[in-house]
C-alpha cells in the first residue's frame, strides 16, 4: 500500500520513515480540520471578525477552508465579501461554484448569478440545479422551465425542483405532467407536499392512497397538512401500519393537539416522547411547551422548558410566546435578555413573537427598537414583521403613522394586516382610513367575505344605510356568506366539532 505513494520500505530503516512522513500528513490533516471546523462555529455564531482572523493565521489553507470563508460570508449575508474571496481562491471546485451560485439566487441577485453560470465551463448537475432552484425561489418561473428543457442530463433534484415550482406558482396540470415523466419516491412524497401547499386536502388525500411504497416521510408529510381530528386518526394509522414516528411525526401531533386545546392527548404524547426516547430532542420538547401554552397550563409549559438541557432559538421562542401570552409583555422582552445572554441567537420568528407581545401591550417604542434591531443580527424584516409593527400602531390609536407605514414599505403586507388595521379604524372610530383600506383590501380580494361585513358595519356605524345595504346586495348577488364559527370539545380522545344551533351530536 505504502508503494502507491511513493515509498519503498525495502529496509527497517525506509519503512520507519515511511511511517513517519503518513503521521506527519495525518497529524497535517487532523490540524487542517480543526481550524477549519473553528472557522465554520464562527461564522455560525455570526461572529465574522474571527472567523477571518483565525484565516488570516493559518499556517497552510485547503480548498475547503476557502469554502468555509465563502460559504461563511454567504450566510451571513455579506455577498460581496462572499465574491471577494471566490475571485482569491488559487483553485475553485464545485462546491466554491454552487457556493456562489447560490449565494446570490438567496440574495436575488440573479444577472449575477447567470454570469457565473455561464462561466462554469463543465458544468454538472449540481451547477444546473443550482441556477434552475434560483430561478424558481425568485418567481422566474419561464426562465427556469427554459434552462429545465436545456439541460442535457436531469436528475430527481432537477424533477423536484421543478415539479415544487409548478406547484409553489400554481400550475397544478404542470407538476402533475412532470411528475408523470419521472415518478421517483422523491417525487410522490414532493407531489404529497405540492397539494398541501395548494390547500388542496381531498387532492392530497387522494394521492396519498396512490402512493405504492408509502415511508415515515410521507406519512410526516400528509399528517403535517391537517389541522384537525383527522390528523390524530392519520397517526393512530401509521402506526397501526407499523411505522415508527420521528421527529417530525412527533411534533407535527403534539402541535394539533396544541391547535385544538387537547390537553388528554397532548398528555399522552408527553408520556409517548419519553417512552420512544425523544426526551432530549429539543424541536419535540418545545413543541410540547407551545401545546401546554396553548392548552391553558402555563406552569407545565415552564416545567418542560427547564427540563431541556440544550436549549436552542426553537426552545427560546417557545417560552418566550407562552410567558407573553400568559404573564406579561415585560416578563416575555425579559426572557429575550435571558435568552441572548444564554448565547443563543434570535431569528425571524423570536422577532415575530416579540412584536407581536408589544402589539398586546401598546409598546411602541419597544416594538420600533426591536424592528430596527433586527439589522444588527442580519436580519432583514420580512412582511409579517411589518405587519406586527402595524397593528401594533393600530391598536395604540397611531393610525396615520400606520397608515403612512403601509405606504412607505418596500414589500407587500399580507391581507390580514390591512384587515386588522380595518378593525383598528372601526375600533378608535377613524372612518376616513377605513374606507382607504377597505378599498385597498378589496382590490386584492374582491370577494373577501369578512371584509365585505366589515366595511358594510362600518357604514351603518356611521348612518350611511344605502352603501351598507349596497354591500350586503353584493354578497348575495355572488351568493357570498359568511362561514360560521365553530366549537370542539375533547370527549374520550374523540374531537367533535359544533356550531350555533348544531344538534348533530345529541
Amino acid at each position: 500500500m505504502l508503494s502507491n505513494y511513493g515509498f519503498r520500505p525495502s529496509t527497517g530503516r525506509s519503512l520507519c520513515n515511511a511511517w513517519s512522513v503518513l503521521r506527519c500528513l495525518s497529524v497535517e490533516a487532523i490540524s487542517l480540520f480543526r481550524w477549519n471546523s473553528e472557522i465554520t462555529s464562527c461564522f455560525k455564531k455570526h461572529d465574522v471578525t474571527s472567523a477571518r482572523e483565525l484565516f488570516e493565521t493559518m499556517p497552510c489553507k485547503n480548498a475547503v477552508t476557502w469554502n468555509c470563508m465563502i460559504s461563511g460570508y454567504i450566510i451571513n449575508g455579506m455577498i460581496n465579501e462572499a465574491r471577494e474571496f471566490f475571485d482569491s481562491m488559487p483553485t475553485k471546485n464545485v462546491v466554491s461554484w454552487t457556493s456562489m451560485l447560490n449565494g446570490y439566487a438567496k440574495n436575488g441577485k440573479l444577472e449575477e448569478a447567470r454570469r457565473l453560470f455561464d462561466a462554469v465551463e463543465n458544468k454538472n448537475a449540481i451547477c444546473w440545479n443550482c441556477m434552475i432552484s434560483g430561478y424558481v425561489r425568485n418567481g422566474k418561473l419561464d426562465e427556469a422551465r427554459m434552462l429545465f428543457g436545456a439541460m442535457q442530463v436531469k436528475n430527481d433534484v432537477s424533477y423536484s425542483i421543478m415539479v415544487e415550482g409548478y406547484f409553489r406558482y400554481g400550475f397544478v396540470s404542470e407538476a402533475e405532467r412532470l411528475f408523470d415523466e419521472a415518478s421517483t419516491k422523491m417525487s410522490w412524497n414532493l407531489m404529497l407536499r405540492g397539494y398541501l401547499q395548494q390547500d388542496n386536502i381531498t387532492g392530497a388525500s387522494k394521492f396519498f392512497h396512490r402512493i405504492p411504497r408509502k415511508d415515515e416521510t410521507t406519512w410526516n408529510t400528509l399528517i403535517s397538512g391537517y389541522q384537525g381530528e383527522e390528523a390524530l386518526i392519520l397517526y393512530t394509522q401509521m402506526l397501526t401500519a407499523g411505522f415508527k414516528p420521528d421527529q417530525s411525526t412527533l411534533s407535527s401531533v403534539i402541535s394539533v393537539c396544541g391547535s385544538l386545546a387537547i390537553q388528554g392527548w397532548g398528555k399522552g404524547m408527553h408520556v409517548f416522547v419519553f417512552k420512544i426516547g425523544y426526551e432530549n430532542d429539543c424541536i419535540v420538547m418545545s413543541s410540547l411547551v407551545s401545546m401546554y401554552s396553548q392548552c391553558g397550563f402555563i406552569v407545565d409549559a415552564t416545567l418542560v422548558f427547564q427540563t431541556i438541557e440544550t436549549r436552542d432559538t426553537v426552545a427560546w421562542n417557545a417560552i418566550i410566546m407562552a410567558v407573553a401570552h400568559h404573564y406579561s409583555a415585560t416578563n416575555a422582552l425579559d426572557l429575550f435578555t435571558h435568552m441572548i445572554h444564554s448565547g443563543c441567537h434570535p431569528d425571524h420568528a423570536t422577532f415575530l413573537i416579540l412584536l407581536t407581545a408589544c402589539a398586546h401591550a401598546g409598546l411602541v417604542n419597544e416594538g420600533w427598537n426591536y424592528l430596527k434591531s433586527m439589522e444588527g443580527w442580519n436580519l432583514s424584516p420580512k412582511p409579517e414583521h411589518y405587519a406586527s409593527m402595524v397593528d401594533l400602531l393600530g391598536r395604540s390609536g397611531l393610525l396615520a403613522e400606520a397608515f403612512d407605514l403601509v405606504d412607505q414599505l418596500p414589500v407587500n403586507l399580507p391581507a390580514y394586516a390591512l384587515e386588522t388595521l380595518l378593525c383598528a379604524c372601526r375600533i378608535h372610530e377613524n372612518y376616513g382610513f377605513s374606507d382607504l383600506i377597505a378599498k385597498k383590501i378589496l382590490s386584492y380580494q374582491p370577494h373577501d367575505v369578512g371584509i365585505c361585513v366589515l366595511q358594510s358595519n362600518l357604514y351603518s356605524a356611521r348612518g350611511l344605510w344605502k352603501d351598507a345595504a349596497r354591500v350586503r346586495a353584493n354578497l348575495k348577488l355572488n351568493k357570498l356568506k359568511k362561514e360560521l364559527g365553530c366549537s370542539w370539545i375533547d370527549i374520550n380522545g374523540s374531537v367533535p366539532c359544533f356550531s350555533y344551533y348544531d344538534k348533530s351530536h345529541i
